[in-house]
């Protein structure tokens, strides 16, 4: 009797309910194991299946979010990552910084990928190019598709509804660690110091354009990012990068745009009931019945 209780309860829609229920972390250690299992990933594509057509719809919005009025929920950003492109005059970012509305990414330009939590625009995939651009211009306003969290969501259940997501649509979740000096955990005489020594003179000559000599040379462009490094610091986040959803990396069919599709769909499977009869189904295939 107890083996069979047991097969009844581990059941892909007990997994299911366990990895909603549980904190991010946990969430995502959870579908890294449970993703390579078809009947589990099964249950997350039945969210136009379990009842309510509408009960799992979220809807989506594109706009153009001021970098300062959008909040990132990971903690640590690249000190690299954030620096380098302006410093460099890389991908062409000053430009693009300084030309609304900014769509940095692959071409022809990558949305970042937020959630409105409350009335407030929480970052949820896309921190680097938020953070090349908050340094480069940080009165920039840059192109967003916002997921509508349900009520009584927040920035951690907006995440973990993307990352049942990316599972369902990859049959996997992959995410990255992070490398490399941190920006959020380094000092602003650093940065300044940084940006002072290391930029060339074609983007030196692009802020210069782009302010109206306002920032003519590279100890004033120093002391302006200085300013933007003080006011992003005090935004940090609250997740590990090594959490954070990551759908084309995790190979998501659509990518981004796949699953977010998937998601005003209602076809994720992301919340309780996540079906019935789940334990004697999986029973019956056991014993060949």
């Amino acid at each position: 009797m107890l083996k069979l209780k047991s097969l009844l309860t581990e059941a892909p829609a007990d997994d299911a309910a366990k990895v909603a229920n549980a904190p991010l972390a946990k969430t995502v250690s959870l579908l890294k194991k449970l993703s390579t299992d078809k009947d589990f990933v099964n249950v997350l594509q039945k969210g136009a299946q379990d009842g309510d057509l509408k009960d799992e719809q979220i809807k989506f919005s594109t706009s153009n979010i001021a970098c300062t009025k959008m909040f990132p929920t990971q903690a640590e950003i690249g000190f690299g990552n954030s620096l380098d492109d302006l410093v460099y005059d890389k991908f062409k970012v000053i430009d693009l910084c300084f030309k609304p509305p900014v769509k940095l990414g692959k071409a022809p330009g990558t949305p970042i990928l937020c959630a409105r939590v409350g009335g407030k625009i929480v970052i949820l995939d896309g921190h680097h190019r938020w953070s090349a651009c908050f340094m480069t211009n940080r009165n920039a306003k840059m192109v967003c598709d916002i997921m509508e969290v349900p009520g009584g969501e927040d920035a951690e259940g907006a995440l973990k509804i993307m990352q049942i997501a990316i599972a369902a649509k990859a049959g996997r979740v992959l995410t990255k660690d992070f490398e490399g000096q941190d920006l959020m955990a380094s000092g602003t005489d650093e940065v300044e110091a940084y940006v002072n020594e290391n930029m060339i003179e074609s983007a030196i000559e692009k802020f210069n354009k782009y302010t109206n000599g306002a920032l003519p040379d590279a100890a004033a462009i120093a002391v302006e990012v200085g300013v933007a490094h003080k006011v992003i610091v005090k935004m940090k986040g609250e997740f590990p990068r090594n959490i954070m959803p990551q759908a084309d990396h995790s190979g998501a069919v659509g990518g981004q745009d796949g699953v977010n599709t998937s998601l005003e769909r209602g076809a994720i499977n992301y919340k309780e009931p996540f079906g019935v009869g789940e334990g004697r189904i999986k029973l019956a295939k056991l014993i060949g019945k």
